[in-house]
Parts: structure tokens; C-alpha cells; sequence
């Protein structure tokens, strides 16, 4: 079972999720983010650090339009959004698809017996 969306947008949050629970989830997905900050600005990449227990909590992420590495403190995120395809989860469900095409053939030997 998937825990994160696997289309771009997907993803609709509860409004009291917190900006740290966000951060977690987005750190945990295979994807590009979208971080929408309170100065009505945002950066899409691929969010790869975060520390959530220093004593100003952020976010790394690496740019999709530049390739740079870029510092968000969580004090200024106002939104993550879920907005690139997880590729890994793509993978795992192209597999599984695989793995079912590979057992019918033997499913249907087994049930002719």
C-alpha cells in the first residue's frame, strides 16, 4: 500500500496538518515538490534534507529549473504541495503489474489440474 500519491496534484492536505508533518511526507516521497512560502513565492524540486530538531528547522531541496541546492526555513512555508510523478512508485506498480502477467500462466496450469 502506497503511503503518498503517485500523480502529480494528487495530493490534497488536511488544513491542520502541520507544516512539519508536510515537510516529513515530502521528504519521504520520490518526487518534486512544490514549497509555496509566506511571501507568496514557491520552489519546486526534489526535497532531500531536512531537520526538523535544529534550532531553525528547514528543508534542502535541489531546484528542478536551476539544479541548486536550496535552504527553506519551515517558519516560511506556508504549503507543500505533491506536484512531481514518484517515480519509484511508478517502478512498483509497473512490477507488480509484471509479477501478475508471470503468475497467470501458472495460476491457470494449477487450476486445469
Amino acid at each position: 500500500m502506497r503511503e503518498h500519491p503517485s500523480q502529480p496534484g494528487a495530493a490534497s492536505q488536511p488544513a491542520d496538518t502541520s507544516i512539519e508533518e508536510l515537510v516529513e511526507r515530502a521528504f519521504h516521497y520520490r518526487g518534486d515538490v512544490t514549497i509555496r512560502t509566506g511571501d507568496r513565492g514557491s520552489l519546486t524540486g526534489y526535497l532531500f534534507n531536512r531537520n526538523s530538531g535544529a534550532s531553525e528547522p528547514y528543508a534542502q531541496l535541489f531546484e528542478t529549473s536551476t539544479g541548486q541546492e536550496v535552504c527553506v526555513p519551515y517558519r516560511t512555508i506556508t504549503d507543500v504541495q505533491f506536484t512531481g510523478r514518484d517515480a519509484a512508485a511508478a517502478s512498483a506498480e509497473r512490477f507488480e503489474a509484471f509479477q501478475d502477467r508471470q503468475e497467470r500462466p501458472s495460476r491457470a496450469n494449477t487450476q486445469a489440474k
